[in-house]
């Protein structure tokens, strides 16, 4: 079977790489986003689809999008079966989702119709789901909204990471990838009266409000880790968190934001967190015993401090 594979990020690479190791499949064409400037020398970076494309000696296409002419006709001259969607990262028109003789399919990491967009997995963990798992999707020119033709699921237990959860799914995502390829089928349609929107997580979101719950507060910082980054601010130095614990999940005995003892223990609006790792800017993540003995504060000045969020006033 004649493949196309459209990919981008770390997440869409063990797609790729199992159905290169399947005999029964023929890459003949890789489309990811076009290279970008990065790092500290502001260079050009190819994604990591594109380096593990080269890396095999298949053709790469970066359009800037899909909606020329231009980039159609050639898209539609390769003549493919099928092609395969991980994490691209532009929209697909018309004219490339009819553009194969079987259309396109979709790995997206959650159970549809729920979290739909951009950040599912993040949105998983946020809103504290019991479980998750992997959809492969026929695609429609709607947003994540094609029917299903394979779902694999999982519980969650509470402890999961970004990190964590998106190497899980997307390895299982690998592996019912082929075996929904081959038995490829027009799939059930979702329910859309049950849809919900897992919409792009943006900085400003990742601020820590602690009128929030300790238990609202703990999620958003797994869901963040290895993403943007859960943060707060103190004295005007922004402090990311990268893992917490909660030691009470019902008190309101101090005003949010208060740090109550040596340890670093934090009122929130409901319950009590302690931060565990943590990282001040420019410097790499520590324990929070490391982080206070860089800023050198007593036991005494701890007890008159309180956080506050910049997006909380």
């Amino acid at each position: 079977m004649k493949l196309i594979f459209m990919g981008t990020p770390h997440f869409a690479c063990p797609a790729l790489t199992k159905l290169i190791s399947n005999p029964e499949f023929k890459i003949i064409a890789v489309y990811t986003r076009e290279p970008q400037i990065a790092g500290r020398g502001h260079k050009l970076q190819n994604s990591p689809i594109h380096e593990l494309a080269l890396k095999h000696g298949l053709k790469v296409i970066t359009p800037k999008t899909l909606r020329s002419e231009e980039v159609q006709k050639e898209f539609c001259d390769f003549n493919s079966d099928l092609a395969i969607v991980v994490a691209y990262g532009l929209i697909l028109p018309k004219e490339i989702l009819n553009g194969t003789r079987l259309g396109c399919v979709n790995i997206h990491p959650s159970l549809l119709p729920r979290w739909r967009g951009a950040a599912p997995i993040q949105r998983t963990i946020m809103a504290g789901d019991k479980e998750t798992g992997i959809n492969i999707i026929k695609m429609d020119e709607g947003l994540d909204s094609g029917n299903v033709i394979y779902e694999e699921k999982f519980p969650l237990y509470g402890n999961e990471t970004y990190v964590e959860l998106s190497k899980r799914l997307s390895h299982l995502g690998a592996e019912v990838l082929v075996k929904a390829i081959k038995n490829l089928s027009d799939g059930v349609p979702q329910n859309h009266a049950l849809a919900s929107h897992a919409k792009k997580i943006e900085k400003a979101e990742c601020e820590i409000d602690w009128k929030n719950s300790a238990e609202e507060i703990e999620r958003k910082i797994r869901a963040l880790n290895g993403n943007l980054g859960a943060f707060f601010n103190y004295n005007g130095e922004k402090i990311k968190i990268f893992a917490a614990e909660i030691l009470d999940k019902n008190s309101i005995s101090n005003p949010a934001g208060k740090i109550l003892d040596k340890d670093f223990l934090i009122q929130c609006g409901k319950g009590i967190i302690r931060p565990l790792i943590m990282q001040r800017q420019g410097r790499k993540a520590m324990t929070t015993k490391e982080i206070l003995h860089g800023f050198n504060l007593t036991p005494i000045t701890l007890k008159e401090l309180w956080l506050k969020s910049t997006n909380s006033k």
